[in-house]
């Protein structure tokens, strides 16, 4: 294909960063070892349920074939596969912008594909019926969170954006369930400072909203309502952004949702706020 991205999957280098000795896995293992070494891409995107699923082995077989190899967690396995692949290049027939754009492209579209609209309505239901909304995500996710936050005040839906543990701590120990929804934004479900953010919210009955790109990460054993985004992170031929554009389009779709409810009200607030940024 013109201007294809190749991304050749080293497994020499794989095994011997994995575990420098041979290992013995089981016939079950065994194929999910063979599946991991054909369709490496299928693990950096999928989630384990969906692999187990593929492969016709229980999720317990994917889980012991990672831990085999030195892993605590699949995320880290899967990290560990995609920080594997090498020459990572662009065909010179074709500009890299050509393939920036696709993958944005395919970013949308797969997002829309797997987009949840009951979960959708829950989390618009949680948003509305709270005081406010508190809103956090660290790195790249705290400008999706920024820009979530400007989307509320448009539409008069008072909101906080945090990135500090520190001023999330001094919130977390004022806020009352009925007064707040946390929505979480982490494209790995395993930010350290969201997940601290969300057990905290647990413990004060606190409603969470995750996005997030993984179903088996920790962030969403922690979320009432999951969001799932469909990107991906690399930072050549528009991946690093791609992650983001998910992020972004189920915001639009979550905030665009919760504009619907309320038109009259959504008109003279971002009337209000236009009016304020023009004076």
């Amino acid at each position: 294909m013109v201007g294809e991205v190749i991304m050749a999957f080293d497994l020499k280098k794989f095994s011997s960063v994995l575990n420098p000795n041979k290992i013995e896995f089981s016939k079950s293992e065994q194929k999910v070892h063979d599946f991991v070494v054909a369709n490496p891409l299928q693990v950096v995107y999928e989630s384990l349920s969906s692999i187990a699923a593929k492969i016709c082995v229980g999720e317990a077989t994917v889980v012991r074939y990672f831990k085999k190899l030195g892993y605590s967690n699949f995320t880290n396995f899967r990290m560990a596969v995609y920080k594997n692949y090498e020459n990572l290049h662009v065909a010179n027939d074709s500009p890299f912008v050509d393939n920036i754009c696709e993958n944005m492209i395919e970013v949308i579209n797969t997002t829309k594909e797997n987009l949840n609209m009951n979960n959708i309505e829950e989390a618009s239901r949680l948003m509305l019926n709270s005081k406010y909304v508190l809103i956090a995500g660290m790195g790249i996710s705290h400008t999706s969170a920024l820009d979530m936050f400007t989307k509320c005040l448009r539409i008069g839906l008072p909101a906080i954006v945090i990135d500090d543990s520190h001023f999330n701590y001094m919130y977390m120990a004022v806020a009352e369930s009925k007064d707040m929804v946390c929505l979480l934004y982490s494209f790995s479900g395993e930010t350290e400072e969201i997940i601290n953010i969300a057990k905290r919210c647990k413990e004060k009955n606190i409603k969470v909203i995750a996005i997030s790109n993984y179903l088996n990460s920790t962030l969403y054993n922690y979320a009432d309502v999951f969001l799932q985004t469909k990107g991906f992170e690399n930072d050549i031929n528009g991946g690093f952004f791609s992650s983001k554009l998910s992020q972004l389009f189920i915001s639009d779709v979550l905030i665009t949702n919760c504009a619907l409810k309320d038109e009259n009200k959504t008109h003279t607030y971002n009337q209000l706020v236009t009016n304020s940024v023009i004076k």
